[in-house]
């Protein structure tokens, strides 16, 4: 269980949660593998390139969802 801990970055004892929050835990943190594994096989890069690119388009997206709620225009935070 240790190696699980230093795995997914926990900083409370696993004996601190209770069984559903592990396992929501441990479903969560398999998704996201398997969706990185899926973004690293459809753009043929390597692990942590697709790990450090699909973080940036998610923060892209979110950012943008939250412009465009705000009533404002997503073209003007993008530019350069």
């Amino acid at each position: 269980m240790a190696l699980f801990s230093v795995h997914t970055n926990f900083t409370k004892s696993l004996n601190e949660f209770n069984k559903n929050g592990i396992e929501v835990i441990l479903y969560m943190t398999l998704i996201v593998a398997m969706l990185v594994l899926i973004y690293k096989h459809t753009n043929n890069i390597g692990y942590k390139t697709a790990k450090r690119r699909m973080n940036m388009e998610i923060r892209n997206l979110i950012i943008a969802m939250i412009v465009v709620e705000c009533g404002g225009d997503p073209t003007i935070f993008f530019k350069t």
